[in-house]
């Protein structure tokens, strides 16, 4: 029978010829299916959701390192939907890595352990994302795009509103889903458009280059600009950003920090894979640039009149997006090693820098900077290890931020003589150096400011604490030895 329909035998073929390069999503998409049934007869039993995901997370990893290994060429599976390829898994890893680290920081959350439900459902759409932000990696065809995107922004909302029991936090869930639903909309419509002008939606080949180039300037222009939306919309780049101060402030701590870091490696992979198929005209070139130069502007400069710490570091996510924008104005095959570093180096101190602040809000129901006065003196590790984060994220050496932000310059100044790259440097020297203003007043409320209220902390675990330690000494030694993660 199939042998009348050679395109359905190939296609067959072709599929389970695939299945053995994404068992690492098949764990996942099983533990997800376990967690849920289990769920239904061990009820808020917090053991079986944490050995549940963490051994889903762990064999999922362990089947990545095993690909990782055997990948020679990057390959098209399941029919052109999707890209296997050394560079691929080394995205699904870190992001994997991220999400363990995060996995016990979920865990001492105190509004997603005190959630009605238990945080078992909370778990089972960690695990939904994690295979949304696997799929969105690997995406070789726009409709995987946007099936990878939107599972991701599902997720995400999900996890913003996960404990939304107040007016403004059912207020940021409601424009976090608004904005993401428009955002959504138009990407889908730029889709639409691509496969209208090319005839393709497959991101390999040359036929969408090549539909490109037989269609005027404005319409591919507005085509690609509204794909770029809602990649835009996930980074929290500006003019996309709008939701995230909102949502950062509210939502609790460990989904911020978890969301602050994984579906911005999920995207900057995807965009590193697509660049090739895009950057051959002037509108993928001109949307990055206005938008790091944006980014970078808006970002560090509205940090520094904040006084929550959430809503300060939201802002300075947008900064460090606009800044790892700017190297997707570089040829492709000199960004690879240089983004991998910043992204790795820029998500531990960020989940570092939120472990803290989320020890310092159980223990003394702070959030706001100007209550840190004279904490220095009762939590000195704490403090000490918030100006080794902060440090890092500024770039000073010898904190492994300085590194990564040294490598981007260098990448840039060896670009120098296109007239955009100059103006990307000179606004990104800028913008590192306010940052140092606003990142400083933690360290200086903490260390040199006195207060008259003498606060007494409450009992909560240190397992925080020590995992904020651990990530700070992670972060200077790869300061001083950066070659333990170029050798990955």
């Amino acid at each position: 029978m199939l042998q009348q329909f050679p395109n359905i035998s190939q296609s067959i073929a072709d599929i389970l010829a695939s299945l053995s390069y994404l068992q690492g999503e098949f764990v996942l998409v099983v533990g997800f299916l376990t967690l849920i049934i289990g769920d239904l007869f061990l009820k808020k039993t917090r053991l079986f959701g944490l050995l549940c995901t963490l051994f889903t997370l762990f064999l999922s990893g362990i089947f990545l390192v095993l690909d990782l290994y055997a990948s020679a060429t990057a390959t098209l599976i399941f029919n052109g939907m999707l890209v296997a390829s050394e560079t691929v898994i080394k995205f699904k890893l870190l992001v994997l890595v991220i999400t363990l680290i995060s996995l016990p920081f979920f865990y001492q959350d105190h509004r997603l352990r005190q959630h009605p439900k238990g945080i078992n459902d909370f778990m089972s759409i960690l695990l939904a994302m994690e295979i949304g932000l696997f799929l969105l990696i690997g995406s070789a065809n726009l409709l995987m795009l946007y099936i990878g995107v939107e599972m991701i922004s599902i997720a995400s909302y999900l996890m913003v509103a996960y404990n939304a029991y107040q007016k403004d936090q059912a207020e940021a869930g409601m424009k976090y889903v608004l904005f993401g639903t428009v955002a959504s909309a138009i990407m889908l419509y730029g889709i639409s458009l691509i496969y209208g002008f090319t005839g393709t939606i497959n991101l390999h080949g040359g036929a969408m280059v090549q539909g490109f180039e037989g269609v005027g300037f404005l319409t591919s222009s507005i085509s690609i600009t509204m794909l770029l939306v809602g990649l835009g919309f996930k980074l929290s780049a500006v003019p996309f950003h709008f939701w995230t101060p909102d949502a950062y402030q509210v939502a609790p701590t460990s989904v911020v920090s978890f969301l602050s870091a994984a579906p911005k490696i999920a995207v900057f992979g995807l965009l590193y894979y697509i660049m090739p198929f895009f950057q051959g005209g002037d509108v993928f070139n001109q949307f990055i640039i206005a938008v790091a130069i944006a980014s970078m502007l808006l970002g560090n400069i509205a940090a520094l009149y904040q006084d929550n710490a959430k809503r300060m570091i939201s802002y300075s996510a947008i900064g460090h997006t606009g800044f790892m924008l700017m190297l997707f104005v570089l040829p492709q095959g000199q960004i690879l090693d240089v983004l991998f570093f910043y992204l790795a180096i820029y998500s531990i101190s960020n989940i570092a820098v939120f472990m803290a602040l989320s020890y310092i809000e159980n223990n003394y129901g702070y959030l706001q900077i100007s209550q840190f006065k004279a904490l220095g003196k009762q939590i000195p590790a704490i403090g000490a290890c918030l100006v080794v984060l902060l440090m890092s994220l500024t770039g000073i050496p010898p904190m492994a931020g300085f590194v990564a932000k040294f490598l981007v310059f260098s990448a840039m100044v060896n670009a120098i003589d296109q007239s955009a790259v100059l103006w990307l440097l000179v606004v990104a020297v800028v913008t590192t150096v306010v940052s140092l203003f606003y990142y400083l007043k933690i360290p200086l409320n903490f260390f040199l400011k006195q207060s008259d209220a003498n606060p007494l902390p409450t009992k909560s675990s240190a397992l925080l604490a020590i995992l904020t330690i651990v990530l700070t000494a992670l972060v200077v030694l790869l300061g001083i030895f950066p070659g333990l993660l170029g050798g990955f």
